[in-house]
């Protein structure tokens, strides 16, 4: 049988089995969630998060955001008044520092904004409609497209970067934006979505669809220049012709981006939120790749000539995306399959069990074996964590 993911079809006494567990105390709430919560509350003052960077130490909107985020995963009816008082005020304090254009924070807009985005989405409080409505209308007017100058044939058309018009894009900015665009309630119909598939697929490793292979040029072994030619595998990659996970190079001297896990979840999650069946070519291309990857150990897919410290890269982030992914594609059990062998997997209970073995004492979570992407903070850690927990119930 061909490695696939199996997308399971959900009769109604699923759905109401699904709904009864959710709202069972137990499955809605863990002691290793309960912990998290404790960390990040003794870590924020009247709901605002300081990040340290050196012997400064500063409010920052984005960490609050995601913070805030990871708060408000606790049931409302289990959170005391003291604690839905600071997330209100957080939540405030978010609102009272949006800029003129809609954005959030002085860096790294897209990715700040968008955190701001899902905070505010949670929120129960009618303050947060004007925010979100000017928000939207900022990554709108990032996304690279004829409004900025950008065609179809570009590179970047489709795709968002840190936050400015016309600039580089990525497939890690661009499943934040379109998260954050659904988020604010964008209609799923909007061109805004189409224009970002045509981007989407200038980082999958698919040759069906990648229109860059053969004829994109990147970096070579020596320093000169190189054709891409996209592999095949289904996976993707961070931007095209670009891959931390490494390279393969091939006998006719062209050299094709290595596929690798947080991204190949990104591309999942960010087709199925851009409205692509879970039946099209694309999707299934995704899901095969998951399945003869999967796993909770590692981000898959490094090259091992990078050494080992590379298949920790960016852990938190993956585990954050394998939850929302397979969550928003509505993909409950995974055939794994490893040396011609499967193995039907429960995802939610293997990330919940490899999470929660990874909790330290202090209920935080931190990336010891890398530090890349900021992953040696133990704030950013347990916020991605604890989204990550919420799909595992």
């Amino acid at each position: 049988m061909t490695p696939f993911l199996r997308i399971a079809a959900v009769s109604l006494a699923t759905l109401l089995a699904t709904a009864l567990t959710a709202q069972s105390p137990a499955a809605a709430w863990s002691d290793a969630q309960e912990k998290a919560f404790a960390f990040l509350w003794k870590q924020q003052k009247d709901g605002v998060f300081s990040v340290k960077m050196g012997q400064k130490s500063f409010p920052d909107p984005g960490f609050t955001a995601l913070a805030l985020a990871a708060l408000q995963g606790k049931p409302v009816d289990k959170r005391s008044d003291e604690e839905k008082k600071a997330i209100d005020a957080g939540c405030r304090w978010l609102v009272s520092g949006q800029n003129d254009d809609g954005s959030f924070g002085q860096r790294v807009q897209n990715y700040t904004t968008c955190a701001v985005v899902m905070a505010l989405a949670r929120w129960q409080d009618d303050a947060k409609k004007p925010a979100l409505g000017k928000a939207q209308k900022y990554v709108l007017a990032i996304q690279n497209c004829e409004t900025n100058g950008s065609s179809p044939a570009d590179l970047e058309y489709g795709g968002v970067g840190y936050g400015s018009k016309g600039e580089r894009s990525d497939l890690s900015n661009l499943q934040f934006a379109v998260s954050a665009l659904r988020d604010t309630g964008l209609d799923a119909k909007d061109e805004a979505f189409a224009r970002a598939i045509v981007f989407l697929q200038r980082t999958q490793n698919l040759k069906s669809v990648n229109d860059q292979s053969g004829k994109l040029k990147i970096k070579g072994t020596d320093g000169g220049a190189a054709t891409m030619t996209a592999g095949d595998d289904g996976g993707a990659i961070y931007y095209p012709g670009d891959s931390p996970a490494g390279y393969v190079d091939l006998p006719d001297g062209t050299r094709t981006p290595r596929s690798y896990g947080s991204m190949t979840y990104a591309l999942l999650k960010t087709y199925t939120l851009c409205g692509v069946d879970a039946k099209d070519p694309r999707v299934q291309a995704a899901v095969k790749w998951i399945g003869a990857n999967w796993t909770v150990a590692e981000n898959p897919g490094a090259d091992p000539k990078l050494g080992e410290e590379a298949k920790y890269q960016g852990l938190y982030y993956y585990y954050l995306l394998v939850a929302q992914a397979l969550e928003a594609a509505k993909i409950d059990r995974i055939t794994a399959t490893r040396d011609s062998k499967s193995a039907d997997v429960d995802w939610r209970a293997d990330l919940r069990k490899q999470l929660e073995s990874m909790q330290r004492p202090d209920g935080s979570w931190v990336n010891d074996r890398s530090s890349r992407w900021y992953e040696n903070l133990d704030l950013l850690c347990t916020c991605y964590a604890m989204l990550a927990l919420e799909h595992c119930r």
